[in-house]
């Protein structure tokens, strides 16, 4: 049972596998709650599905209730039989399943962790605590069939002995807004269409994120292409989402879902139209590059191929098969140039319009007949700092980051790990780079420059040089005028 809580869920991942069970239990409520309970919180998910007699249930509370080898209904999203149990023994030590068939009576099962341990037997209890009791009376006994999973103890999020801490409380109710953002992304497809489901979290609903923006008139929808594996089909649609320019500020901001617009690109892979994968180019040597943020594809497949795709018990993980990853490369290949033809007719105007003389960040000198480096004390940046710098110590400070820099470390790592090394601001948020474009913009402003003469410097300072669209949308989201 303890071995049960090591299959490295997070909190969002093990929620949306019992989700799962409810969508193939044909819901079409599913409501989660965190409930901090005067410190002794719970956590339970609900739906209306079609429930479980009292024999169901017990098979259900079974580990690996069911062969990942049989086959399966076409809606059903689990495989192993493990979820349920290794989900929650993953962020509790008690879940209790109270749920109800049609014209059945409710019926209730509970691990207890604790008492297994104790008893050093597997004791499957037929109660529940009294939290379990009076959310039966609450919701079950009033339905015509449903589940409650809830679960208690729930020790891999608030120890125990952080139960009275405000700042775990805090965090509590930070994981589910992590859960809600985690449950739009997964299950949006689920939120649309006549058979839609209704999320809600803490009673409050949850709208779905489309990561491909396809409702937007300038979204470019790739034509559908169908490969085939052992016979099952795999459909794959790539999308190439609006450039910054022909959106509003919110619609960009939606956009960026929750890793932002570089990190969301690439390869989006739904099982049974639940997603899998999010953002990820799947293939080696395959990486993420600005140039390519507008490029987002779906690969959609059915539930008999999960020993293809190398699914793991999480449904988090998936592999493309051997048969088709040179197919599946093309693709990604063309999508990324479709993204970069998008992408790259911004900073053209910045380009042509910047012709001043480079400001680099660094300068190779010679000292003693050896050879160093010391930051330009004449970049913009550099220059503003030194100018309000009263008492010496930011000078001191750039005298000792000269002095100390690792030179046979990055000798060495660039050697060894060319392909590994980070570009400039290469991870890095946009709000971090329109703040630095900023300082420098206004640096020029203030020693006289018109706005169209400071832009044109900045656009020439490192390391803007490198990211001409990144001031080019600077300039657009401040209303300054290029040309």
């Amino acid at each position: 049972m303890q071995s049960l809580r090591a299959f490295g869920y997070d909190i969002s991942t093990a929620i949306a596998d019992l989700i799962d069970n409810s969508i193939t239990a044909n819901a079409k409520e599913i409501d989660i709650k965190f409930e901090w309970n005067n410190d002794e919180p719970w956590i339970f998910i609900m739906d209306n599905g079609i429930g479980m007699t009292e024999e169901v249930l017990s098979k259900a509370m079974k580990p690996g209730s069911q062969n990942p080898l049989e086959i399966r209904e076409e809606n059903d999203l689990g495989r192993f039989g493990l979820g349920l149990k290794t989900a929650s023994f993953s962020q509790c030590r008690r879940v209790t399943v109270i749920t109800k068939a049609c014209e059945h009576e409710a019926c209730v099962r509970c691990w207890d962790l604790d008492i297994v341990n104790e008893e050093n037997s597997w004791i499957l209890l037929k109660d529940g605590s009294n939290t379990a009791k009076l959310l039966q009376e609450q919701y079950i006994d009033h339905m015509a069939s449903g589940t409650i999973v809830l679960w208690e103890k729930i020790d891999r999020i608030i120890p125990g002995a952080h139960i009275n801490d405000e700042a775990y409380q805090k965090a509590f109710l930070n994981y589910a807004k992590d859960v809600k953002q985690h449950i739009a992304v997964v299950f949006s497809t689920y939120m649309s269409g006549k058979d839609k489901i209704e999320f809600r979290l803490n009673d409050n609903p949850i709208k779905l994120w489309d990561p491909f923006m396809a409702d937007n008139s300038f979204t470019t929808k790739m034509p559908t292409e169908t490969l085939y594996v052992n016979g099952y089909e795999v459909k794959i649609r790539p999308f190439i989402l609006p450039h910054q320019s022909n959106l509003t500020n919110e619609e960009f901001a939606l956009g960026a879902g929750i890793h932002g617009w570089t990190e969301q690109q690439g390869f989006y892979i739904y099982r049974n139209n639940r997603l899998i994968v999010m953002g990820d180019w799947l293939l080696h040597g395959m990486e993420k590059k600005e140039q390519f943020r507008l490029a987002r594809v779906r690969i959609d497949i059915g539930n008999k191929m999960d020993s293809e795709w190398g699914i793991d018990v999480r449904k988090s993980v998936a592999v493309p098969p051997i048969s088709i990853q040179s197919e599946i490369k093309r693709i990604a290949i063309a999508v990324q140039k479709a993204s970069s033809k998008v992408f790259g007719h911004r900073g053209k105007k910045i380009a042509r319009s910047a012709k001043k003389e480079h400001a680099y960040m660094w300068h190779q000198i010679v000292r003693s007949g050896k050879l160093g480096y010391s930051i330009n004390r004449e970049h913009p940046l550099v220059k503003s700092m030194l100018n309000n710098d009263q008492t010496n110590e930011i000078a001191k400070l750039i005298d000792l980051i000269e002095e100390t820099i690792p030179v046979p470390m990055i000798i060495s790592d660039y050697s060894e790990k060319s392909e590994e090394m980070l570009n400039p601001f290469e991870g890095k948020g946009t709000d971090e780079f329109d703040d630095m474009i900023g300082k420098v913009y206004n640096y020029y402003l203030g020693m006289g420059c018109t706005p169209k003469e400071a832009i044109s410097y900045v656009a020439n300072a490192e390391p803007f040089i490198y990211s001409p669209e990144k001031v080019e949308l600077y300039c657009e989201r401040e209303g300054i005028k290029i040309g």
